[in-house]
């Protein structure tokens, strides 16, 4: 059975509504369209439109742009309306397997949660991301960087690229690797990079990094591979990765 489990899950208290074009446009960009908050046991949603926080959260791209793949919103919240509160929730689980399902731990095994461990449905949201890629939609949980204890799975973006060009020996599961600040990063000055005997194997998702790169500055992150998986022309890199207590 695997030692790595899911036992410490933070209850975020908004997720940002990301979307991805179809594979016609070659662009993956994961663009931030919205949010989901969470008060009192009610989901809402915003849309951002073409606001400041549509241009911080998606540094050189541009709604027009956007517009010109084919995004016209989550499924039955028009994004002419700006916030959304009726039936958020509801439809949002319907992206994941119902609980009432006879296997639904081996889903939540899946995700790497400890058997027995309570989650609510938004936490739950935040784990799986949810991602369906017959839209293109998913929800990323930014992370909070004060939280003291946490373990997560993040998928390793650009992988796919950095695998087919690889000259030495790729992870296999099990290995440890190490995610570190890539200030020289000629695209993203913020980003943060993952690497295994220090050959580079992808990015940490760009709208995650801030957090990441906080908790990588302190020492705190110790990652593995977890799961290798995909088609061989388009192969997927998870890691498990463990948020250590704050040094005191």
């Amino acid at each position: 059975m695997s030692e790595n489990w899911i036992t410490h899950a933070s209850e975020p208290d908004h997720l940002i509504l990301a979307w991805q074009a179809p594979d016609e446009f070659n662009d993956r960009t994961r663009f931030a369209v919205g949010e989901l908050t969470c008060e009192n046991g009610e989901v809402r949603l915003r849309y951002f439109g073409d606001s400041d926080q549509f241009k911080r959260l998606n540094p050189d791209k541009s709604y027009d742009q956007l517009l010109s793949y084919g995004y016209a919103g989550y499924p039955g919240f028009p994004p002419e309306r700006a916030e959304h509160r009726a039936g958020v929730l509801e439809a949002f689980m319907r992206r994941l397997p119902p609980r009432s399902r006879a296997d639904f731990d081996a889903y939540e095994r899946h995700l790497r949660v400890r058997p027995g461990t309570k989650l609510s449905d938004f936490a739950l949201l935040a784990l799986s991301e949810a991602y369906l890629p017959s839209d293109g939609f998913s929800v990323v949980d930014p992370l909070d960087a004060k939280v003291d204890k946490r373990q997560l799975v993040v998928e390793v973006a650009g992988y796919r690229y950095y695998a087919r060009k690889a000259e030495t020996q790729l992870p296999t599961i099990g290995d440890r690797v190490e995610i570190v600040a890539e200030d020289d990063n000629p695209y993203d000055p913020r980003a943060v990079a993952v690497t295994f005997n220090g050959h580079k194997l992808g990015n940490i998702n760009r709208l995650q990094v801030e957090t990441f790169r906080v908790w990588a500055s302190r020492g705190r992150i110790e990652a593995t591979v977890d799961r290798l998986n995909g088609r061989p022309e388009r192969p997927r890199l998870f890691l498990f990765v463990r948020i250590l207590p704050t040094k005191v």
